[in-house]
Protein backbone atom coordinates (compact mmCIF):
# COMPACT_ATOMS: atom_id res chain seq x y z
CA UNK A 1 0.00 0.00 0.00
CA UNK A 2 2.86 2.38 0.85
CA UNK A 3 4.41 1.96 -2.60
CA UNK A 4 1.05 2.81 -4.22
CA UNK A 5 0.82 5.99 -2.18
CA UNK A 6 4.35 6.93 -3.23
CA UNK A 7 3.51 6.51 -6.91
CA UNK A 8 0.61 8.89 -6.38
CA UNK A 9 2.95 11.47 -4.85
CA UNK A 10 2.05 10.85 -1.19
CA UNK A 11 4.76 9.80 1.21
CA UNK A 12 4.49 6.53 3.12
CA UNK A 13 3.47 6.74 6.74
CA UNK A 14 6.28 7.44 9.16
CA UNK A 15 6.64 5.00 12.04
CA UNK A 16 7.63 6.89 15.20
CA UNK A 17 10.24 5.67 17.65
CA UNK A 18 10.32 8.42 20.30
CA UNK A 19 12.88 6.57 22.45
CA UNK A 20 15.52 6.58 19.68
CA UNK A 21 18.17 9.31 19.63
CA UNK A 22 18.29 10.98 16.21
CA UNK A 23 20.02 14.12 14.84
CA UNK A 24 18.15 17.09 16.27
CA UNK A 25 20.06 20.19 15.20
CA UNK A 26 20.69 21.98 11.96
CA UNK A 27 24.08 23.66 11.55
CA UNK A 28 26.29 21.12 13.39
CA UNK A 29 29.84 20.78 12.09
CA UNK A 30 32.80 18.57 12.95
CA UNK A 31 35.90 20.32 14.35
CA UNK A 32 38.08 20.80 11.30
CA UNK A 33 40.52 22.92 9.36
CA UNK A 34 43.34 24.11 11.58
CA UNK A 35 44.48 24.30 15.17
CA UNK A 36 44.56 27.57 17.08
CA UNK A 37 46.74 28.59 20.01
CA UNK A 38 45.43 29.76 23.37
CA UNK A 39 46.79 33.28 23.77
CA UNK A 40 47.55 34.99 27.07
CA UNK A 41 44.41 36.52 28.48
CA UNK A 42 42.25 34.60 26.00
CA UNK A 43 42.67 31.00 27.09
CA UNK A 44 39.25 30.69 28.73
CA UNK A 45 36.63 30.75 25.99
CA UNK A 46 32.87 30.52 25.56
CA UNK A 47 30.88 29.93 22.40
CA UNK A 48 27.18 30.68 22.08
CA UNK A 49 25.73 28.89 19.06
CA UNK A 50 22.18 28.50 17.77
CA UNK A 51 20.65 25.51 16.02
CA UNK A 52 17.30 24.58 14.49
CA UNK A 53 15.38 21.68 16.00
CA UNK A 54 13.45 19.05 13.99
CA UNK A 55 9.83 19.51 13.00
CA UNK A 56 8.65 17.44 15.94
CA UNK A 57 8.84 17.96 19.73
CA UNK A 58 12.03 16.85 21.50
CA UNK A 59 12.96 16.59 25.13
CA UNK A 60 15.90 14.32 26.02
CA UNK A 61 19.17 15.49 24.41
CA UNK A 62 22.47 13.68 23.89
CA UNK A 63 25.32 16.01 22.89
CA UNK A 64 28.76 14.62 21.97
CA UNK A 65 31.87 16.81 22.18
CA UNK A 66 35.13 15.54 20.69
CA UNK A 67 38.86 16.03 21.08
CA UNK A 68 39.82 15.32 17.47
CA UNK A 69 39.64 17.37 14.29
CA UNK A 70 39.45 16.77 10.55
CA UNK A 71 41.61 18.15 7.82
CA UNK A 72 39.85 20.28 5.17
CA UNK A 73 41.19 19.98 1.64
CA UNK A 74 44.19 17.75 0.93
CA UNK A 75 43.65 14.60 2.99
CA UNK A 76 40.10 15.46 4.09
CA UNK A 77 38.24 14.00 5.86
CA UNK A 78 41.13 12.35 7.69
CA UNK A 79 40.95 13.05 11.43
CA UNK A 80 44.54 14.19 11.79
CA UNK A 81 44.32 17.90 12.67
CA UNK A 82 44.40 17.55 16.42
CA UNK A 83 45.06 19.75 19.44
CA UNK A 84 48.18 19.10 21.50
CA UNK A 85 46.19 19.07 24.74
CA UNK A 86 42.80 17.88 25.93
CA UNK A 87 39.78 20.11 25.37
CA UNK A 88 38.79 21.05 28.94
CA UNK A 89 35.08 21.78 29.13
CA UNK A 90 34.23 23.79 32.24
CA UNK A 91 30.48 23.87 31.71
CA UNK A 92 27.88 23.76 28.97
CA UNK A 93 24.28 24.92 28.77
CA UNK A 94 21.22 24.28 26.64
CA UNK A 95 19.53 27.60 25.81
CA UNK A 96 15.76 27.29 25.50
CA UNK A 97 13.99 29.58 23.00
CA UNK A 98 12.54 31.47 25.98
CA UNK A 99 16.07 32.30 27.14
CA UNK A 100 16.23 29.87 30.06
CA UNK A 101 19.54 28.03 30.33
CA UNK A 102 19.68 24.43 31.49
CA UNK A 103 23.01 22.81 32.47
CA UNK A 104 24.30 20.02 30.27
CA UNK A 105 25.91 17.33 32.42
CA UNK A 106 28.61 14.81 31.61
CA UNK A 107 27.93 11.63 33.58
CA UNK A 108 26.43 13.89 36.23
CA UNK A 109 29.30 16.39 36.25
CA UNK A 110 29.32 19.94 34.91
CA UNK A 111 32.87 19.53 33.58
CA UNK A 112 34.52 17.10 31.19
CA UNK A 113 37.75 16.60 29.28
CA UNK A 114 37.74 15.49 25.65
CA UNK A 115 41.06 13.71 25.24
CA UNK A 116 43.22 15.20 22.51
CA UNK A 117 43.09 13.34 19.18
CA UNK A 118 40.84 10.51 20.39
CA UNK A 119 38.33 11.60 23.01
CA UNK A 120 34.55 11.78 22.96
CA UNK A 121 32.45 12.97 25.90
CA UNK A 122 28.67 12.89 26.02
CA UNK A 123 26.60 15.66 27.53
CA UNK A 124 22.98 15.05 28.44
CA UNK A 125 20.02 17.24 29.32
CA UNK A 126 16.35 16.45 29.81
CA UNK A 127 14.13 19.50 29.61
CA UNK A 128 11.20 19.91 32.02
CA UNK A 129 8.85 20.02 29.02
CA UNK A 130 9.11 19.24 25.33
CA UNK A 131 11.01 21.66 23.14
CA UNK A 132 8.42 22.68 20.54
CA UNK A 133 8.87 21.50 16.98
CA UNK A 134 10.89 23.74 14.65
CA UNK A 135 12.50 25.74 17.45
CA UNK A 136 15.72 27.72 17.51
CA UNK A 137 17.76 26.69 20.54
CA UNK A 138 21.29 27.38 21.71
CA UNK A 139 24.28 25.56 23.12
CA UNK A 140 26.71 27.61 25.21
CA UNK A 141 30.06 25.93 25.87
CA UNK A 142 32.76 27.18 28.25
CA UNK A 143 36.19 25.61 27.83
CA UNK A 144 39.85 26.42 28.43
CA UNK A 145 43.46 25.39 27.97
CA UNK A 146 46.95 26.38 29.04
CA UNK A 147 48.36 29.44 27.31
CA UNK A 148 50.43 28.27 24.36
CA UNK A 149 48.66 24.94 23.89
CA UNK A 150 46.42 24.37 20.90
CA UNK A 151 42.76 23.59 20.36
CA UNK A 152 40.53 23.03 17.36
CA UNK A 153 37.12 24.53 16.73
CA UNK A 154 34.18 23.82 14.46
CA UNK A 155 32.08 26.95 14.08
CA UNK A 156 32.37 30.36 12.45
CA UNK A 157 29.95 32.41 14.52
CA UNK A 158 27.00 33.78 12.57
CA UNK A 159 26.62 37.30 13.93
CA UNK A 160 23.21 37.97 12.41
CA UNK A 161 21.81 34.98 14.29
CA UNK A 162 23.01 36.26 17.66
CA UNK A 163 25.95 33.88 17.96
CA UNK A 164 28.80 35.03 20.20
CA UNK A 165 32.41 34.09 20.96
CA UNK A 166 34.03 35.33 24.18
CA UNK A 167 37.49 34.89 25.66
CA UNK A 168 39.25 35.97 28.85
CA UNK A 169 42.14 35.00 31.10
CA UNK A 170 40.14 33.18 33.78
CA UNK A 171 36.89 31.33 34.22
CA UNK A 172 35.08 34.00 36.23
CA UNK A 173 35.81 36.66 33.62
CA UNK A 174 34.57 34.66 30.66
CA UNK A 175 31.50 33.61 32.65
CA UNK A 176 30.79 37.28 33.35
CA UNK A 177 30.97 38.12 29.64
CA UNK A 178 28.58 35.31 28.81
CA UNK A 179 26.15 36.13 31.62
CA UNK A 180 26.02 39.74 30.43
CA UNK A 181 25.61 38.59 26.80
CA UNK A 182 28.37 41.08 26.02
CA UNK A 183 29.61 41.69 22.48
CA UNK A 184 31.98 39.03 21.22
CA UNK A 185 35.56 39.52 22.33
CA UNK A 186 37.33 41.52 19.60
CA UNK A 187 40.15 39.03 19.12
CA UNK A 188 37.62 36.23 18.53
CA UNK A 189 35.54 38.27 16.09
CA UNK A 190 38.05 39.03 13.35
CA UNK A 191 38.10 38.19 9.62
CA UNK A 192 34.33 37.87 9.67
CA UNK A 193 32.93 35.75 6.83
CA UNK A 194 36.40 34.69 5.67
CA UNK A 195 37.84 31.18 5.33
CA UNK A 196 41.56 30.57 5.29
CA UNK A 197 44.13 29.33 7.76
CA UNK A 198 44.81 30.18 11.39
CA UNK A 199 46.17 33.61 10.50
CA UNK A 200 43.57 34.85 8.01
CA UNK A 201 40.30 33.10 8.81
CA UNK A 202 37.37 33.89 11.02
CA UNK A 203 38.30 32.20 14.32
CA UNK A 204 36.74 28.80 14.89
CA UNK A 205 34.73 28.34 18.08
CA UNK A 206 34.57 25.00 19.86
CA UNK A 207 31.17 23.44 20.41
CA UNK A 208 29.15 20.23 20.09
CA UNK A 209 30.09 17.82 17.33
CA UNK A 210 26.49 16.62 17.08
CA UNK A 211 23.19 17.22 18.86
CA UNK A 212 20.82 14.27 19.15
CA UNK A 213 17.43 14.01 20.82
CA UNK A 214 14.60 11.63 21.54
CA UNK A 215 11.15 12.24 20.13
CA UNK A 216 11.69 11.03 16.55
CA UNK A 217 8.47 10.82 14.54
CA UNK A 218 9.85 8.35 12.00
CA UNK A 219 10.75 10.69 9.15
CA UNK A 220 13.82 9.75 7.06
CA UNK A 221 17.21 10.72 8.48
CA UNK A 222 20.00 10.96 5.90
CA UNK A 223 23.59 10.07 6.67
CA UNK A 224 25.37 12.26 4.12
CA UNK A 225 28.61 11.29 2.43
CA UNK A 226 29.59 14.85 1.72
CA UNK A 227 32.08 17.53 0.75
CA UNK A 228 31.93 21.34 0.65
CA UNK A 229 28.99 21.36 -1.78
CA UNK A 230 26.71 20.50 1.13
CA UNK A 231 27.16 23.92 2.70
CA UNK A 232 29.79 26.11 1.03
CA UNK A 233 30.61 28.63 -0.54
CA UNK A 234 28.44 30.38 2.00
CA UNK A 235 30.53 31.11 5.08
CA UNK A 236 28.63 32.85 7.89
CA UNK A 237 26.81 36.01 6.85
CA UNK A 238 24.30 34.39 4.50
CA UNK A 239 23.19 31.49 6.72
CA UNK A 240 19.43 31.15 6.96
CA UNK A 241 17.35 31.53 10.13
CA UNK A 242 18.25 27.97 11.18
CA UNK A 243 21.96 28.35 10.39
CA UNK A 244 21.81 26.36 7.15
CA UNK A 245 24.20 27.07 4.31
CA UNK A 246 24.59 25.48 0.90
CA UNK A 247 22.32 23.57 -1.45
CA UNK A 248 21.75 20.35 0.43
CA UNK A 249 21.32 21.54 4.01
CA UNK A 250 18.84 24.16 2.78
CA UNK A 251 16.96 21.77 0.52
CA UNK A 252 16.67 18.98 3.10
CA UNK A 253 15.52 21.40 5.81
CA UNK A 254 12.62 22.81 3.81
CA UNK A 255 9.25 22.20 5.46
CA UNK A 256 7.58 20.63 2.48
CA UNK A 257 3.89 19.93 3.13
CA UNK A 258 4.03 16.53 1.49
CA UNK A 259 7.53 15.23 2.18
CA UNK A 260 8.65 17.05 5.31
CA UNK A 261 11.99 18.49 6.42
CA UNK A 262 15.04 16.43 7.34
CA UNK A 263 18.07 17.15 9.49
CA UNK A 264 21.04 15.30 7.98
CA UNK A 265 23.94 13.62 9.72
CA UNK A 266 26.69 15.21 7.60
CA UNK A 267 29.85 13.12 7.79
CA UNK A 268 32.10 15.17 5.50
CA UNK A 269 33.80 18.55 5.49
CA UNK A 270 35.12 20.84 2.74
CA UNK A 271 37.69 19.05 0.62
CA UNK A 272 36.52 15.56 1.56
CA UNK A 273 37.21 12.84 -1.00
CA UNK A 274 35.30 9.60 -1.34
CA UNK A 275 38.58 7.71 -1.65
CA UNK A 276 39.65 8.93 1.80
CA UNK A 277 36.35 8.64 3.69
CA UNK A 278 35.86 5.64 5.98
CA UNK A 279 39.43 4.65 5.19
CA UNK A 280 42.83 5.20 6.83
CA UNK A 281 42.65 7.90 9.56
CA UNK A 282 38.99 8.61 8.77
CA UNK A 283 36.99 6.33 11.06
CA UNK A 284 36.64 8.14 14.40
CA UNK A 285 33.34 9.81 13.43
CA UNK A 286 31.99 6.47 12.29
CA UNK A 287 33.09 4.83 15.54
CA UNK A 288 31.34 7.64 17.43
CA UNK A 289 27.98 7.21 15.71
CA UNK A 290 28.22 3.44 16.13
CA UNK A 291 29.02 3.83 19.82
CA UNK A 292 25.84 5.90 20.22
CA UNK A 293 23.93 3.14 18.43
CA UNK A 294 25.26 0.54 20.87
CA UNK A 295 25.36 2.48 24.13
CA UNK A 296 22.34 4.77 23.91
CA UNK A 297 20.08 3.50 21.12
CA UNK A 298 19.64 -0.18 21.84
CA UNK A 299 21.38 -1.18 18.62
CA UNK A 300 19.52 1.27 16.40
CA UNK A 301 21.43 3.61 14.07
CA UNK A 302 21.08 7.39 14.34
CA UNK A 303 20.20 7.50 10.63
CA UNK A 304 17.84 5.64 8.30
CA UNK A 305 19.51 5.81 4.87
CA UNK A 306 22.67 7.06 3.17
CA UNK A 307 22.67 10.08 0.83
CA UNK A 308 25.83 10.11 -1.28
CA UNK A 309 26.76 13.62 -2.40
CA UNK A 310 30.49 12.92 -2.36
CA UNK A 311 32.87 12.45 -5.27
CA UNK A 312 33.54 15.83 -6.83
CA UNK A 313 36.96 16.05 -5.22
CA UNK A 314 37.83 12.59 -6.56
CA UNK A 315 37.91 13.90 -10.14
CA UNK A 316 40.20 12.20 -12.61
CA UNK A 317 40.63 12.34 -16.39
CA UNK A 318 39.75 8.66 -16.51
CA UNK A 319 36.03 8.31 -15.80
CA UNK A 320 36.27 4.78 -14.39
CA UNK A 321 38.91 5.92 -11.88
CA UNK A 322 36.76 8.85 -10.81
CA UNK A 323 33.53 6.89 -10.40
CA UNK A 324 35.43 3.98 -8.87
CA UNK A 325 36.56 6.19 -6.01
CA UNK A 326 32.98 7.26 -5.33
CA UNK A 327 31.62 3.73 -5.59
CA UNK A 328 34.41 2.42 -3.36
CA UNK A 329 33.06 4.51 -0.49
CA UNK A 330 29.55 3.16 -1.03
CA UNK A 331 30.98 -0.35 -0.91
CA UNK A 332 32.76 0.38 2.37
CA UNK A 333 29.56 1.74 3.88
CA UNK A 334 27.65 -1.37 2.84
CA UNK A 335 30.40 -3.60 4.20
CA UNK A 336 30.11 -1.82 7.54
CA UNK A 337 26.31 -1.62 7.77
CA UNK A 338 25.00 -4.38 5.54
CA UNK A 339 24.46 -5.03 1.85
CA UNK A 340 20.81 -4.00 2.16
CA UNK A 341 21.70 -0.47 3.37
CA UNK A 342 19.64 1.99 1.34
CA UNK A 343 21.91 4.42 -0.50
CA UNK A 344 20.62 7.28 -2.64
CA UNK A 345 23.10 8.77 -5.09
CA UNK A 346 23.45 12.36 -6.30
CA UNK A 347 24.96 13.38 -9.62
CA UNK A 348 27.96 15.71 -9.59
CA UNK A 349 27.96 19.33 -10.70
CA UNK A 350 30.75 20.88 -12.82
CA UNK A 351 33.48 23.45 -12.28
CA UNK A 352 34.03 26.37 -14.68
CA UNK A 353 36.57 28.87 -15.87
CA UNK A 354 35.48 32.34 -16.97
CA UNK A 355 36.69 35.06 -19.28
CA UNK A 356 34.55 37.79 -17.69
CA UNK A 357 34.67 37.08 -13.95
CA UNK A 358 31.51 34.93 -14.15
CA UNK A 359 29.35 37.85 -15.29
CA UNK A 360 27.77 36.07 -18.27
CA UNK A 361 26.87 32.49 -19.06
CA UNK A 362 28.64 32.83 -22.39
CA UNK A 363 31.80 33.88 -20.56
CA UNK A 364 32.06 30.57 -18.72
CA UNK A 365 34.54 28.04 -20.10
CA UNK A 366 34.16 24.31 -19.56
CA UNK A 367 37.06 21.85 -19.68
CA UNK A 368 36.46 18.39 -21.11
CA UNK A 369 36.82 17.00 -17.59
CA UNK A 370 33.78 18.96 -16.41
CA UNK A 371 31.53 18.88 -19.46
CA UNK A 372 28.16 17.43 -18.43
CA UNK A 373 27.10 16.80 -22.04
CA UNK A 374 30.17 15.31 -23.70
CA UNK A 375 33.00 15.11 -21.19
CA UNK A 376 34.37 12.90 -18.45
CA UNK A 377 31.78 14.21 -16.00
CA UNK A 378 28.95 13.05 -18.27
CA UNK A 379 30.38 9.53 -18.22
CA UNK A 380 30.73 9.64 -14.43
CA UNK A 381 27.18 10.95 -13.93
CA UNK A 382 25.81 8.31 -16.30
CA UNK A 383 27.59 5.66 -14.23
CA UNK A 384 26.06 7.08 -11.04
CA UNK A 385 22.58 6.92 -12.54
CA UNK A 386 23.14 3.34 -13.71
CA UNK A 387 24.95 1.89 -10.69
CA UNK A 388 23.13 -0.92 -8.86
CA UNK A 389 24.76 0.32 -5.65
CA UNK A 390 22.09 3.02 -5.45
CA UNK A 391 18.46 2.33 -4.64
CA UNK A 392 17.69 5.66 -6.35
CA UNK A 393 19.55 8.69 -7.71
CA UNK A 394 18.79 12.41 -7.56
CA UNK A 395 19.94 14.07 -10.77
CA UNK A 396 20.65 17.55 -9.44
CA UNK A 397 22.58 18.81 -12.47
CA UNK A 398 19.61 20.21 -14.45
CA UNK A 399 18.48 22.23 -11.43
CA UNK A 400 21.91 23.83 -11.18
CA UNK A 401 22.73 24.59 -14.83
CA UNK A 402 21.73 27.76 -16.67
CA UNK A 403 18.71 27.74 -18.95
CA UNK A 404 20.55 29.29 -21.89
CA UNK A 405 23.40 26.76 -22.04
CA UNK A 406 23.05 23.27 -20.54
CA UNK A 407 26.80 22.83 -19.98
CA UNK A 408 27.27 26.10 -18.07
CA UNK A 409 26.15 27.23 -14.64
CA UNK A 410 24.52 30.29 -13.12
CA UNK A 411 26.29 33.56 -14.01
CA UNK A 412 25.76 37.00 -12.52
CA UNK A 413 23.65 38.21 -15.45
CA UNK A 414 20.96 35.80 -14.24
CA UNK A 415 20.57 37.71 -10.96
CA UNK A 416 19.87 41.41 -11.66
CA UNK A 417 19.43 43.34 -8.42
CA UNK A 418 18.76 46.86 -9.71
CA UNK A 419 21.31 49.59 -9.16
CA UNK A 420 23.80 50.85 -6.61
CA UNK A 421 22.12 53.79 -4.88
CA UNK A 422 24.17 56.86 -5.74
CA UNK A 423 27.82 56.00 -5.34
CA UNK A 424 29.95 54.94 -2.35
CA UNK A 425 33.01 56.79 -1.11
CA UNK A 426 34.08 60.32 -2.01
CA UNK A 427 35.24 59.45 -5.52
CA UNK A 428 38.78 60.70 -5.07
CA UNK A 429 40.22 57.32 -6.03
CA UNK A 430 42.40 57.30 -2.94
CA UNK A 431 40.18 57.14 0.13
CA UNK A 432 38.93 53.61 0.76
CA UNK A 433 35.30 52.81 1.51
CA UNK A 434 33.59 49.81 3.13
CA UNK A 435 29.88 50.70 2.96
CA UNK A 436 27.62 50.65 -0.08
CA UNK A 437 23.94 51.62 -0.34
CA UNK A 438 21.82 49.07 -2.21
CA UNK A 439 18.19 48.00 -2.52
CA UNK A 440 17.16 46.45 0.79
CA UNK A 441 16.14 43.26 -1.04
CA UNK A 442 19.78 42.19 -1.45
CA UNK A 443 20.45 39.32 0.99
CA UNK A 444 23.25 39.77 3.48
CA UNK A 445 26.16 37.55 2.57
CA UNK A 446 25.72 38.15 -1.16
CA UNK A 447 28.63 38.32 -3.54
CA UNK A 448 27.70 41.25 -5.79
CA UNK A 449 29.07 42.61 -9.07
CA UNK A 450 28.50 46.17 -10.31
CA UNK A 451 29.50 48.28 -13.29
CA UNK A 452 31.66 50.80 -11.48
CA UNK A 453 32.49 52.66 -14.70
CA UNK A 454 30.98 52.13 -18.18
CA UNK A 455 32.01 48.67 -19.35
CA UNK A 456 34.07 47.98 -16.22
CA UNK A 457 32.92 45.65 -13.46
CA UNK A 458 34.07 44.82 -9.95
CA UNK A 459 32.83 42.66 -7.09
CA UNK A 460 32.30 42.83 -3.33
CA UNK A 461 31.17 40.46 -0.58
CA UNK A 462 28.48 41.83 1.76
CA UNK A 463 28.48 40.73 5.38
CA UNK A 464 26.09 42.97 7.31
CA UNK A 465 23.39 45.56 6.69
CA UNK A 466 21.56 48.47 8.25
CA UNK A 467 18.07 49.12 6.89
CA UNK A 468 17.28 52.75 6.12
CA UNK A 469 13.49 52.31 6.14
CA UNK A 470 13.11 53.66 2.60
CA UNK A 471 13.66 50.49 0.60
CA UNK A 472 17.43 50.83 0.81
CA UNK A 473 20.04 49.44 3.17
CA UNK A 474 23.68 50.23 3.89
CA UNK A 475 25.82 47.13 3.50
CA UNK A 476 29.30 46.50 4.86
CA UNK A 477 31.77 45.15 2.32
CA UNK A 478 34.43 42.60 3.12
CA UNK A 479 36.80 44.02 0.50
CA UNK A 480 37.91 47.61 1.14
CA UNK A 481 39.19 49.62 -1.83
CA UNK A 482 39.00 53.16 -3.21
CA UNK A 483 37.08 52.22 -6.34
CA UNK A 484 35.33 55.12 -8.09
CA UNK A 485 31.73 54.10 -8.76
CA UNK A 486 29.45 55.84 -11.22
CA UNK A 487 26.02 56.92 -10.03
CA UNK A 488 23.35 54.21 -10.09
CA UNK A 489 25.72 51.53 -11.30
CA UNK A 490 24.08 48.39 -12.65
CA UNK A 491 24.00 45.77 -9.90
CA UNK A 492 24.13 41.98 -10.26
CA UNK A 493 24.64 39.06 -7.89
CA UNK A 494 27.20 36.36 -8.54
CA UNK A 495 25.93 32.82 -8.95
CA UNK A 496 29.36 31.24 -8.54
CA UNK A 497 32.39 31.94 -6.39
CA UNK A 498 35.97 32.13 -7.64
CA UNK A 499 38.03 29.52 -5.79
CA UNK A 500 41.76 29.29 -6.54
CA UNK A 501 41.39 30.16 -10.21
CA UNK A 502 38.15 28.38 -11.06
CA UNK A 503 34.46 28.65 -10.23
CA UNK A 504 33.72 25.72 -7.93
CA UNK A 505 31.09 26.68 -5.37
CA UNK A 506 27.77 28.40 -5.97
CA UNK A 507 27.17 31.55 -3.95
CA UNK A 508 23.90 32.28 -2.18
CA UNK A 509 22.02 33.29 -5.35
CA UNK A 510 23.19 30.20 -7.24
CA UNK A 511 22.36 28.09 -4.20
CA UNK A 512 18.85 29.44 -3.72
CA UNK A 513 18.11 29.11 -7.43
CA UNK A 514 19.18 25.45 -7.38
CA UNK A 515 17.21 24.70 -4.22
CA UNK A 516 14.07 26.24 -5.73
CA UNK A 517 14.44 24.18 -8.92
CA UNK A 518 15.14 20.86 -7.20
CA UNK A 519 11.74 19.30 -6.58
CA UNK A 520 10.93 18.41 -3.00
CA UNK A 521 9.25 15.29 -4.38
CA UNK A 522 12.78 13.90 -4.90
CA UNK A 523 12.58 13.15 -1.17
CA UNK A 524 10.30 10.24 -2.10
CA UNK A 525 13.50 8.36 -2.95
CA UNK A 526 14.58 8.28 0.68
CA UNK A 527 12.33 5.36 1.59
CA UNK A 528 11.67 2.03 -0.12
Amino acid sequence: MASTRKRRGVRPEWVPDPARYMPAASRTHWPAGFTQTYAAGLNFQCSKLFFGSPDYPTNDFLIPFVGFGLTEGGNAPQETVNPNADILIDEAFFIHPNGTEYPILFAGSAAAAATAATGVVYGQITLPANLPAWSIFGIRTVYHGIVGSTYIGAYRCQRHRGEKFWAAGDLASVQALANADAPSTAEMDTFYNLVGNASNSQPLAYGPALVLAKGWDGRPVPLMLADSLVERQEIAASADDRGNMGIWRRWLDQRDAAWGSYIPLVMGVPGAKSAQELATSATKRWDLIDAIKTTYNGGKDIWTFVLDQSGRNDNDNTASTWSGRKFGLVDRVKTRYGADTRVVGITLMPTFGSGDAARTVAGFTVAALWNVATGVLKTVNDSIKASPRYAAVIDMVPAFMSDSDPIKGPAAEMFPLGNVIGHPGNQDGTTTWDTIKLPATVPSGSRIMFEYQPGLWTSRTLYSRTDNGDGTADYKCQEIFATNVQDNATLLAHGMNLDSGSYVHPTIHGILRTVSRLAQSEKRKFTA
